[in-house]
């Protein structure tokens, strides 16, 4: 695993070093923005299946869920600078390479292999930033981090609906941008705080030392990519044009940009795994209203908005809470088990709504994710339970 090393930052140095992978990830975010709806807007031009659709839409999971363990450790070698550098040129690399393979298969491997490269800026950045951010401040700081990728990913179906989703430009666009979110890490070099690898524990080791965590970037997992993924399908299954079903994807990360900071306030504020447990439920409260809000543009909207919110509330509490309870000598392996997790609940979400959505899409796309929530729901309560009993335990044990 990759373990941070604690550094003495003054506050100027601290907020610079932030700002430089913060600004990483909204470069980044943008070419999320890009690729997914340039994914499942084409495969449905190419009048694919709803299944290979959300197969597509899950390679990124695939890829990152594979390829973790070994990036973890190459980004120790090369360092957090230039593995995130390193990351955004093979993503650039990809967008151009789809462009000159237009197909099917092609687009998945080619997707696979993009998605691996970049792990390495998700995975470095969010290191960066659980050592640098001070726990005082870690729920407003998580959440500025995904107020800038999320911005980033409002941009990418925008500048999609003026590029269109043939043609050289939109590839293009998405290369040079991402090839330029590197630039900020660079810059920013001298504040990067150093890493070194522990290959003595496991992921299951890390996912048990904070399984709540676990549960809720599951939730984030699903919940976000299968929404990101397929959100444009159902409302093209709803009869919405495509520009309207850009729009629509457009609304509701605009939903997790301006719901985010104050679900982070709220984090440094009360109790975070009820504000999971909230959250989950109005999610599934919102995702039942979807197929009755698809009739009317504005209700569409208002309801996209605020499961935009909800979705990336997920990983951001998830994420805070890894922070609040995990010491610093244990906070980079248990983030790597957190990413893991997350891509669990992203390969999962997408397959199994796209097999769901085969006959029904409306119905079966909110079937699943309400279903996931449900159960989700459940185990981040009962594990706060049995967390809770054991910290008791080790506190007796300890005044023993």
């Amino acid at each position: 695993m990759v373990a941070a090393i604690e550094r003495e930052f003054n506050e100027r140095e601290r907020v610079l070093s932030l700002a430089a992978v913060i600004s990483t990830s909204f470069g980044v975010g943008i070419s999320f923005g890009i690729g997914f709806p340039l994914t499942a807007l084409t495969f449905e031009d190419w009048h694919q299946p709803k299944w290979i659709i959300g197969l597509a839409g899950a390679a990124p999971a695939i890829a990152v869920f594979i390829a973790l363990p070994l990036l973890s450790r190459l980004m120790t070698k090369v360092g957090a600078v230039r593995a995130i550098a390193s990351g955004c040129v093979i993503g650039s690399i990809g967008f151009l390479a789809l462009y000159m393979f237009p197909s099917p298969l092609a687009w998945i491997g080619i997707r696979l292999l993009m998605s691996a490269g970049f792990a390495l800026p998700w995975l470095a950045g969010e290191t960066w930033i659980n050592a640098v951010a001070r726990e005082d401040m870690r729920g407003r700081v998580i959440a500025v981090y995904a107020i800038a990728f999320f911005s980033g990913y409002a941009v990418g179906p925008l500048l999609l609906r003026g590029l269109g989703i043939s043609g050289f430009e939109p590839f293009a666009a998405a290369a040079a941008i991402t090839m330029l979110s590197g630039l900020p890490i660079v810059l920013g070099r001298r504040l990067a705080p150093p890493l070194h690898h522990d290959g003595t524990q496991s992921f299951v080791w890390a996912m048990q030392l904070a399984p709540v965590a676990m549960v809720a970037a599951f939730m984030g997992g699903f919940a976000e990519i299968t929404n990101l993924s397929l959100i444009p399908n159902v409302a093209l299954a709803a009869g919405w044009s495509q520009d309207g079903a850009l729009g629509l994807l457009t609304v509701m990360t605009i939903g997790g940009i301006l719901l985010q900071y104050p679900l982070g306030w709220l984090s440094d504020k009360m109790h975070r795994v009820g504000l999971v447990v909230c959250t989950g439920f109005l999610f599934i409260l919102f995702s039942l209203m979807l197929p009755w809000a698809l009739g009317d543009r504005v209700a569409a909207f208002v309801v996209m908005f605020l499961i935009g919110g909800m979705i990336l509330g997920f990983y951001a509490l998830g994420l805070a809470i890894v922070g609040e309870r995990i010491g610093a000598s244990d906070l980079a392996a248990v983030n790597a088990a957190y990413i893991v997790m997350y891509q669990a609940g992203a390969l999962v979400g997408p397959i199994v709504s796209g097999i769901a959505m085969t006959e029904k899409p409306v119905h079966g796309f909110v079937a699943t994710v309400v279903g996931l929530t449900i159960v989700s729901g459940t185990l981040v309560a009962v594990f706060d339970r049995w967390e809770q009993r054991r910290a008791r335990r080790l506190s007796r044990s300890d005044h023993g």
